[in-house]
């Protein structure tokens, strides 16, 4: 948060979209040293380890010859099981806290008109963290479980190879059923080379084979079981 003005006296107020930026910068590091890869993410195969970025921004309208009064980015927090994600929350409260109470003098600013503190105006830039309501928190198949075993062999004997993996996805409930005591495992069949995309599809012949891959499945499973 700063004040709208006029561009052409940029020493008179909080220009907000690089607070929001150096501050992001500033928060992005914190985190990246807080929450690091660890050894359970290689055992288990992440693509990444936990992650913190921006996915959009946006500021107040106006013209191109005003600095905004707000800025405004947005993101997401994604996760590996081995971190609590209360303690990612109270940890990231604390850095924009520390970044307001310092009046943000640890942040670099974008030229010598650029400031984040005016006291002849009485002004300083403001930082504003919201968090959206619930999370959804990943999970770490047990990969040591005869379910885990039953569902390799069955794609490797329908595809003839198998390569588990494991990303930061986010998917409702699966938490609280593994807490629950159900051995979850999870599988798709979809092409990753299109995930998200603007016309995501799949073949025909996978889907194929995804009906062989959960019939050999469940009839593992059912021998193993009775």
């Amino acid at each position: 948060v700063g004040k709208r003005f006029h561009s052409g006296f940029p020493h008179k107020t909080v220009n907000p979209i690089e607070l929001v930026s150096e501050a992001l910068a500033y928060i992005q590091k914190r985190f990246y040293e807080d929450f690091p890869e660890r050894e359970e993410e290689r055992r288990y195969k992440f693509a990444t380890g936990s992650s913190f970025k921006p996915t959009q921004i946006k500021c107040a309208d106006g013209s191109f010859n005003q600095i905004p009064p707000h800025a405004t980015v947005s993101g997401d927090i994604r996760l590996t099981p081995f971190y609590d994600a209360s303690d990612v929350v109270r940890k990231v409260r604390q850095y924009v806290d520390e970044l307001n109470n310092e009046k943000h003098a640890s942040l670099p600013t974008r030229g010598p008109y650029s400031k984040y503190d005016v006291p002849d105006l009485n002004l300083t830039g403001k930082l504003e963290l919201n968090i959206g309501d619930g999370c959804l928190e990943g999970i770490a198949c047990k990969i040591d479980s005869k379910a885990f075993h039953v569902l390799c062999h069955s794609l490797k004997t329908v595809r003839g190879f198998v390569k588990p993996y494991s990303i930061c996805g986010s998917l409702p409930l699966v938490r609280e059923m593994q807490e629950s005591g159900f051995d979850l495992q999870i599988t798709g069949f979809g092409l990753s080379s299109v995930y998200h995309a603007e016309n995501e599809y799949c073949k025909l012949s996978d889907m194929e084979n995804a009906c062989k891959i959960v019939s050999l499945f469940v009839s593992g499973m059912d021998e193993m079981l009775n």
